[in-house]
Parts: structure tokens; C-alpha cells; sequence
């Protein structure tokens, strides 16, 4: 009876695809996804994604999500062309400070099954010949890293879902949940109804809106992240565009909070550096029916001035970038917690409405399976207790006994 259950899921993007392909691969056939954006470019997270994978976490969760990603988006090709470029990742170490941290991570890494080195400056050269070698100090390779090409892999789980009867709805605004006794019944879509025994919320940083339509409080705040595309670069022409356009491994700079990847002749830099730019998800208004790659919701107008130090930092580390100028820059919105991990989990006050938001790609196909084996069997393979939504009522109510038990009594009073 199990797999005749109504399930709704809200958001077609790289979580809500994987989880209707994961509940297909367990015998689910009532599902339908509802998502605000047409369906060949939402226009949310996944739609602009630079899809850099790095398995390597202190959390041993978060490293299984990861790794459990790779292996799937391995196997998964949109007309014969592989949605996941297995490149290796490369993070480098410019501070004695940071050398010491890479070096933690590399016994994380050993202690959750990834296979990780950390290499001397020399090897890193080698992996990376663009590297500027006086700021080397050394690095951490993880070889089965990558890049996962996010819009075509979720095209291609819309395609194979659809065929196995997944119903999808596109260009389609929720307007609320249907509850009753306490139990989630359906999705409201203007004047009409998707009756549903089980919804899951896959709405990326709009799912702060859609838990508020069942009074949920959603941990996390939409924040812009800049990322910009170069020129081509005369020495780069012609390579690696028939390998999804990248062949070297993903770079991170973490000491500056940058990384880099291919895009064939050009380089896209991703930066975290800059001022916070919160975003609140309600005042991008609805979504349009024509989304392209330069135009939609989720890619804000790119702020030049909040990257000055950043391509600066970016033509020290990298001389190459100095044959070249920035192309093309956005502010993109990704979804941002208080301790950086997802939000998963049954709402604490609807029984069968589930959230799983905050997922970026790298951890997409991992906590959609997660997810799966709690819908189907009533708990997950991988620990989800460091991604639970309650987690940071938790937090909250420790740290109000610890320092004012009468806040506590005021704030649930």
C-alpha cells in the first residue's frame, strides 16, 4: 500500500528530481513535482550552478551525501554526454595555517572511506601548471572529485522519471498546504488542489516561503554569491571541450575563499569573500515563463565593485587569468543555514510534510536517497541527525538554559 501513497513534491531542481528518481527506483508511482519555473530552466539554485563536487567533510554525513552523488551522476547521460566530469579536486595551502588544516582533512577524509593525499608543492604544480609557484605551499588531491553538470543531469531525471509516470507541473505556483487533523492532504495551486499523503519541500531558498504556508520556521537565509566567467584565454583555446569543458581538476583557494573551474578556453571563479547580500526569496516575485541562462530569478545583477579584490587575488595565484578580463559576472542566490549543513526532516507540527532544503549539488543525489529510504522504510542508511530540521531548536533551547532559563519560559510561554 505503501508505494500508492499520494506524494508531492514542491521544486524540480537537483534535490527534487533525485528524490522522485529515488522513490521510482523503489517501486513509488504516485508522484508529481510542482515547480514555479518551467521545467527545461526552473531559474532557481540548480539552474546556474558552477557544480564543483569536493567529497572531503568533517562530517562524516555530509561526505556520504557527497559520495553517493559521484557514484550516481556517474552512471547518468543526457544523449550519451556524462553529467558528471570525474576532474579530481586540488585544494592548495598558501599559509603554513592552512597546510596544518588540509592536513586534517586528509585524516577525515581516510576516516570516511575517501581516498585524499596531501601532495607538495611540486605535485601540485604538475596537477595544476597555471599555479603561481611561489605561493604554493602544498595541497590536498582527492582524484574522484569533479564537476557535476547540474541542469543537464536534472533534464535527464526529469526525461527517465517522467517515462517511469512521474507527473510534472511546470510554470505552476503553490499557494498553500491542504492540512487536516494534523496531517498534511494536498498542494494548493491557486483554485485547485494535488491531493497528497505526503508532501516534501524541495524548494531551495524559496522553501523558507513554503514553510511558512504551515507556519514552519525553515533555518535558512537566501544569500547572493558572486561567480564570474573570463575571456578566452589564447593559451587555453580548444582544450577540454569535448570532456564537458574542463580538464583540470577543480581548484579551491580557501585562504581567500575563492575556487576556480574550467569552462573550455574560459575560467569561472567562484567567490565567498565579498559582503553578505541576503536576499528575501518573496520580493523576486513570480517566476517568469521564459528563463534563460542571463535571466532568471535566482542570478542577480553582478555588483563589479564586490570583486575587485577577488580577481586581483584570483591573477596572483593564477597568471594566466592576466591574458584575459572578466566576461561575465552574477550574483547568484544559494540557500545558507546557521551551521552550514541541509534541512531535512519531518515538519515537528505537520504530520507528512517533509522539507529538504539548503542541498546543494554536491550533496543532491545523497540526501534525495536519504530521504527515499525514510519515506519507504522508515529510516535512512546515512545519519541524518546533523541535518535535522529541529536541530537548531535544539541548539536554541540548550543555550537558553545554559544562560537564562526565564527566556526559555517567556519564549514558550
Amino acid at each position: 500500500m505503501a508505494t500508492e501513497q499520494q506524494v508531492v513534491i514542491i521544486g524540480a531542481g537537483i534535490v527534487g528530481a533525485n528524490l522522485a528518481d529515488e522513490l521510482v527506483l523503489r517501486g513509488w508511482k504516485n508522484i508529481t513535482v510542482i515547480d514555479q519555473g518551467p521545467l527545461d530552466m526552473p531559474g532557481g539554485s540548480t539552474s546556474h550552478a558552477p557544480g564543483l563536487v569536493f567529497q572531503t567533510n568533517q562530517c562524516k554525513s555530509m561526505t556520504n551525501f557527497a559520495r553517493y552523488t559521484v557514484e550516481k551522476m556517474l552512471k547518468l547521460e543526457m544523449d550519451g554526454k556524462p553529467c558528471f566530469n570525474q576532474v579530481g579536486g586540488l585544494e592548495i595551502a598558501t599559509t603554513p595555517e592552512r597546510l596544518e588544516e588540509i592536513k586534517r582533512k586528509q585524516g577525515y577524509a581516510a576516516s570516511w572511506g575517501i581516498d585524499a593525499k596531501v601532495i607538495e608543492a611540486e605535485k601540485c604544480l604538475e596537477l595544476y601548471p597555471h599555479l603561481n609557484k611561489s605561493m604554493v605551499l602544498g595541497g590536498l588531491h582527492i582524484p574522484s572529485d569533479g564537476l557535476i553538470l547540474a541542469a543537464q543531469a536534472v533534464q535527464q531525471l526529469i526525461l527517465q522519471t517522467r517515462e517511469a509516470g512521474v507527473k510534472y507541473m511546470g510554470s505552476t505556483t503553490v499557494t498553500g498546504i491542504k492540512q487536516e487533523k494534523g496531517r498534511v492532504t494536498g498542494v494548493e495551486i491557486g483554485d485547485e488542489v494535488v491531493p497528497a499523503d505526503i508532501v516534501v519541500s524541495c524548494a531551495g531558498f524559496w522553501g523558507v516561503e513554503v514553510g511558512a504556508m504551515i507556519g514552519l520556521p525553515v533555518p535558512l537565509l537566501p544569500m547572493a554569491h558572486q561567480y564570474v566567467k573570463t575571456t578566452a584565454i589564447p593559451s587555453q583555446v580548444g582544450k577540454y571541450q569535448e570532456r564537458n569543458g574542463a580538464g583540470l581538476p577543480i581548484l579551491r583557494y580557501q585562504d581567500q575563499d575563492l575556487y576556480y573551474r574550467e569552462h573550455g578556453d574560459h575560467f569561472g571563479i567562484g567567490y565567498y569573500g565579498h559582503r553578505p547580500m541576503p536576499v528575501v526569496a518573496a520580493s523576486l516575485g513570480p517566476t517568469p515563463k521564459d528563463v534563460d541562462e542571463q535571466h532568471m530569478p535566482s542570478r542577480l545583477d553582478f555588483t563589479p565593485e564586490d570583486f575587485e579584490k577577488a580577481w586581483q587575488l584570483s591573477k596572483n595565484l593564477l597568471p594566466i587569468l592576466q591574458e584575459s578580463e572578466i566576461a561575465d559576472g552574477f550574483n547568484g542566490i544559494f540557500s545558507f543555514t546557521p551551521d552550514g549543513g541541509p534541512v531535512v526532516g519531518q515538519a515537528p507540527n505537520l504530520d507528512n510534510f517533509y522539507v529538504a532544503e539548503a542541498i546543494w549539488a554536491t550533496h543532491s543525489a545523497g540526501v534525495a536517497k536519504a530521504v527515499a529510504e525514510v519515506l519507504t522504510d522508515g529510516k535512512s542508511t546515512i545519519d541524518l541527525a546533523g541535518c535535522d530540521i529541529n536541530r537548531t531548536l535544539w541548539k536554541y533551547t540548550t543555550f537558553c538554559i545554559l544562560s537564562n532559563p526565564k527566556t526559555l519560559l517567556e519564549t514558550y510561554d
